[in-house]
Parts: C-alpha cells; sequence; structure tokens
C-alpha cells in the first residue's frame, strides 16, 4: 500500500534528534514506518511488505531500473526504500549505500534494515570522495543527495560526474529536486557530457524530476 503524504498520521514516535542543522524523526503507525526530516517525509516502509516502494518519485526510479544488475551503489541511503527493494529485486547482487550522515546509517540498520533480500555494505563518507577512492566498477548508481534547501552544489558541478564516469559501466538515476529549470538543464547537460545519453522524467503531482543516463563506454 502507498503511504499517502497528503494523509498520514503517526501512532507512535520511535526516535526523535534536533541538531541545529536539521530535526529527524521516525514515526509509525499500523501500516507504514517512515522518516521525517525537518517535518518533510523522506522515505517510508510498509510494515507488511518492506520491499515495496511507497512514493511516487521512487516508484518512477523503479520503472527505470535495468533488467539486471549485480554490482549496485547508492550514494544517499535516507531510510533505505530502494537499498530494501533492490536486495529483494536482486539477492544475490553486491550493493554499497553511502551516506554522510553517521545518524542515518544507525537509525536504517536500527529502524529500516530489510530482513530478507542482500545485505548491504554501508559506507560513512562523502559521495565524491567515495568515489574518488573507490575501485569497484558498478552497473547501477543511484544519486540521491540532499542538503537543507535541496540537491547539494556537487550535483550541477562536473567532477561528480566525471568520476561516476570511471566507475559505472551501465545505469545512473539521479533524483533530483531543481529549484530552477537552469539547474536541471546543468545536470542534464553534464551527465550528457560525462555518463551518456540522458533523458529527465518529470514526477507528476511533484517536484522531483528523476534523470536517466546510460554508460555504456566505461
Amino acid at each position: 500500500m502507498d503511504f499517502n503524504l497528503q494523509a498520514y498520521q503517526a501512532d507512535h514516535l520511535l526516535h526523535l534528534s534536533a541538531k541545529p542543522e536539521r530535526r529527524l524523526s521516525i514515526l509509525e503507525n499500523a501500516r507504514h514506518r517512515w522518516l521525517e526530516m525537518d517535518g518533510v517525509v523522506q522515505s517510508a516502509m510498509s510494515l507488511s511488505q518492506p520491499e515495496h516502494l511507497c512514493l511516487p518519485h521512487q516508484q518512477s526510479i523503479a520503472e527505470r531500473l535495468p533488467a539486471q544488475a549485480s554490482r549496485i551503489l547508492e550514494l544517499g541511503l535516507g531510510g533505505g526504500d530502494l537499498t530494501r527493494h533492490l536486495g529483494a529485486r536482486w539477492p544475490e547482487a553486491r550493493h554499497d549505500c553511502v551516506d554522510l550522515d553517521a545518524e542515518i546509517l544507525t537509525l536504517f540498520q536500527q529502524f529500516f534494515l530489510p530482513s530478507t533480500g542482500g545485505a548491504p555494505r554501508l559506507h560513512h563518507a562523502d559521495a565524491l570522495h567515495f568515489l574518488l577512492e573507490s575501485r569497484e566498477q558498478y552497473d547501477l548508481v543511484l544519486l540521491d543527495l540532499f542538503s537543507q534547501d535541496g540537491n547539494p552544489l556537487l550535483l550541477f558541478q562536473a567532477p561528480i560526474y566525471q568520476a561516476l564516469a570511471n566507475c559505472l559501466h551501465g545505469t545512473l538515476i539521479i533524483n533530483l529536486l531543481p529549484r530552477t529549470h537552469l539547474e536541471l538543464a546543468q545536470a542534464k547537460k553534464l551527465a550528457e557530457e560525462w555518463i551518456g545519453p540522458t533523458t529527465a522524467h518529470g514526477v507528476p503531482g511533484y517536484r522531483n524530476v528523476i534523470l536517466h543516463a546510460t554508460n555504456l563506454s566505461a
């Protein structure tokens, strides 16, 4: 069952932490458990079907996944909605998840870790630094990075795309919340320049734009 972003209500507060830079909470009702950051839902898990994707932008990402993937990298974890989905879809795949926020990694293990499917390898690291240090080759990379006011500047600058080009042979999917048309155009231009053919897909009723790029030259 999908998570209703207009009418959800919590029965239980499972975790609350407040720092100068952000307020983070995990809540639950009879059907879902979800992660909020500064009052905005970041991810939602069905308690009866943890691998099910409950949010529209994640369903849009799932529609653009390749037919098969054996080496997966997620840059940005949140509540691990796609992590659980991918683990159930391809339980034998090697799966790395990177997040700069150590608390997010801890909460994922406490409240959102899948009980079935492949177990991801978690990395507390900066996304670009991880890519520059990695010697792995991936056939699927999901890029889902956010700062307090939207996507970080990193997504609109060449270095992360250059680093991705060195370790990706396959599909790159980026979840964007562009503040302007110029941001969307810049991210698409960089993906096309360094990765390969890139298409942009809007999510009806939401600000999210899903970029889908393919690199077959690595």
